[in-house]
């Protein structure tokens, strides 16, 4: 089933998008940034539409399946990384005290997309954090400009490229497995206490 059809018609029911607004690129980069950053039942498109909320997964692949719908060829990146003061500062204080005592490690995803076809030339796209965090001093993307790489919501470690015949996020819990290792449920657990402060901050 298309999905911009589906954004387009919960975007008017929410009030996002005037009547007689379509749907482009930049709009539907727009909208699906400003979705609630919060873990949705599951992370299929679908479901991110309908509960109108994600995380850096979710919110990327529900972007990825948008822009290819669009004409404009997308695929999803995994980054390792670790939330660690010097690279966090905005984070708060309950949750600075947790990366204090030692790096949170966690795997990222954001999207390489193609907005130059007869060239070969791509772009860094980056929805994680709703444009109201940059108040929080949250890296959040105010813009979508062909041509111009949005800055990643985190300090990547390693890059993976997930390949067009892989499930994504088979792969990213692959790839948690590895760099999380035992420290999953912290991980979790800083993850949740993140999402609950942006809500509360923000008040979405």
């Amino acid at each position: 089933m298309p999905l911009v059809p589906i954004l387009r018609e919960e975007a008017l029911r929410r009030g996002l998008l005037d009547a007689d607004e379509g749907v482009d690129a930049a709009t539907a980069f727009r909208l699906v940034r400003d979705m609630p950053y919060r873990r949705a039942s599951d992370r299929q498109p679908e479901t991110i539409l309908r509960e109108w909320r994600g995380t850096c997964s979710g919110k990327h692949y529900l972007l990825r399946d948008l822009l290819r719908e669009i004409g404009m060829p997308s695929t999803v990146i995994l980054a390792t990384h670790e939330f660690t003061p010097d690279n966090s500062p905005w984070l708060p204080p309950h949750l600075m005290t947790e990366a204090i005592l030692a790096p949170v490690p966690d795997v990222h995803n954001f999207l390489r997309v193609q907005y130059d076809p007869a060239d070969d030339q791509w772009m860094t796209v980056d929805c994680t954090w709703p444009s109201a965090a940059r108040r929080l001093e949250m890296p959040a993307n105010l813009s979508f400009e062909p041509g111009v790489d949005q800055r990643i919501a985190c300090d990547p470690i390693e890059i993976f490229h997930v390949p067009e015949d892989q499930d994504p996020q088979a792969l990213k819990e692959e790839v948690l497995a590895d760099h999380v290792g035992q420290q999953a449920a912290r991980r979790d657990a800083f993850i949740n206490g993140l999402s609950d402060w942006v809500e509360r901050e923000l008040g979405q």
